[in-house]
């Protein structure tokens, strides 16, 4: 039988699209997208996100370079990171291990070596490349999953690192962005609500520097623990975590102006400080929302954590970290934190990350506890920022570095015990009111701590 003229084109052109895909590239975007939301990731730089739109609209996100975009990014020590053999950027001479999802300083981009899209949902692991160094991939992974709401502009973000560094030594903990997150100009307004009364339906504040000092970004304190940068209209992309949290952001450039590739861009990050051993397998979740600040608050307040600040320490430091003391490393022991001082004559410090809680909601401190010395545990807490270190970075790192003062603290005598609850009473302590926001534990002595939380009674 012989083929028709049509037939037989038809014929050689599957042929010769079967041979392009097979030994073609692949595509460079890969986009889930449902009629409410889209978000495209960029399989040449990393997997991370570069688009993200409602359903026919404009796209959000900015990529003037591979250090935007919303993508995981990670620090650790040392901290001036050199590989003798890798030629480092001298624009960032004394930046620390720094591995981006999307690729380094010199345009390489990281590589991916899986991705996959199943229904509404996008999985992407990645090789990152060292920010600072020229074609450095780090020694580690990062994978990203991507989850979209079936009906509104939403959709969820789980970041998992992977560590397997040659470098065993123990650093101590940095600031890490759990994720990053670059607009495009016209999104210029950092907004948040950062009051001592959140979802009592008070003023958000929009966030402006003050300061004339080259860095752009400020620090903010997000008592309901979200942020969105928008535009004019007041509408954008938000981003929310599960309890009140640290912020980093603001804009650079010419406000309101500027697409994809142009270098005016907003910022915004979560902050928490951690600890990454060379080992360690490190996640976290996030939501983002697409609409207004009131539909973006609205979302918050439906995944915000109604309970009181409490820590568990079986299987992640969640933000806690230590002066003068270090515990075992990645995995962590069942038994909790088990700590050991660096210098007998001075007491290990815990510090907690950013949180908040009400002083009338919470009368008492409880710490499950081990040790097999006695001494005096001092306990400090932390209040409010002013509204000055929301806007100079330099105020808002002395706040966070001499919150702790006698004055906002109480002690209690800790004798030899195996595992127990050690209850402090805070009601009625001179200073233990209004907002608070963090915690700090010095213990005189090693000891094994398992458990933390503020209880209402």
């Amino acid at each position: 039988m012989k083929l028709s003229i049509n037939a037989l084109l038809l014929f050689l052109s599957l042929i010769l699209a079967v041979s392009f895909v097979a030994e073609g590239k692949p595509p460079e975007m890969v986009y889930l997208e449902n009629r409410h939301i889209r978000v495209g990731i960029n399989l040449k730089w990393g997997g991370a996100i570069t688009h993200v739109s409602k359903a026919g609209g404009p796209n959000l996100i900015n990529s003037y370079d591979l250090g935007r975009q919303i993508q995981q990014s990670y620090y650790s020590g040392p901290p001036n990171y050199q590989n003798a053999v890798k030629k480092k950027n001298p624009n960032w001479k004394t930046f620390p291990w720094n591995p981006i999802q999307t690729g380094d300083s010199y345009n390489f981009g990281s590589r991916v070596i899986e991705h996959k899209i199943q229904g509404d949902k996008l999985y992407v692991k990645t090789v990152p490349m060292l920010w600072p160094m020229q074609n450095d991939p780090a020694e580690c992974t990062m994978e990203t999953w991507i989850y979209l709401s079936p009906s509104s502009p939403v959709f969820s973000y789980k970041a998992r690192l992977t560590n397997s560094r040659s470098d065993k030594t123990i650093y101590a903990a940095m600031p890490q962005e759990v994720p990053a997150i670059y607009t495009n100009g016209p999104w210029h307004k950092l907004i948040t609500y950062n009051g001592a009364n959140p979802f009592s339906d008070g003023a958000v504040t929009e966030i402006r520097n003050d300061h004339k000092e080259p860095w752009p970004w400020v620090n903010i304190l997000a008592t309901e623990g979200w942020a969105a940068l928008v535009n004019e209209d007041g509408t954008g992309i938000g981003i929310s975590v599960p309890n009140a949290s640290e912020f980093h952001g603001g804009f650079n450039g010419h406000r309101g102006h500027g697409g994809e590739k142009s270098t005016n861009t907003g910022y915004m990050s979560p902050i928490t400080h951690e600890i990454l051993d060379h080992n360690i397998v490190y996640e976290y979740t996030r939501r983002f929302i697409l609409g207004s600040i009131q539909d973006i608050r609205k979302e918050a307040k439906r995944l915000k954590n109604k309970a009181l600040p409490a820590w568990d320490f079986n299987q992640a430091r969640h933000g806690w970290h230590f002066e003068n003391g270090s515990d075992e490393g990645w995995p962590l022991s069942e038994k909790g934190l088990v700590l050991k001082a660096k210098n007998s004559q001075t007491p290990i410090r815990l510090l907690s990350p950013i949180t908040f809680w009400r002083a009338e909601s919470a009368q008492t401190l409880a710490i499950e506890l081990t040790s097999e010395s006695s001494g005096i545990m001092t306990v400090y807490w932390r209040g409010m920022p002013n509204e000055a270190a929301s806007t100079k970075p330099s105020l808002w790192l002395a706040w966070k570095k001499t919150w702790w003062t006698n004055k906002r603290s109480t002690t209690k005598r800790i004798t030899k015990i195996k595992k127990r609850w050690i209850k402090v009473q805070l009601k009625g302590l001179p200073h233990y009111e209004g907002g608070l926001t963090g915690l700090a534990i010095h213990l005189p002595f090693d000891a094994v701590v398992h458990q933390i939380r503020l209880e209402a009674f």
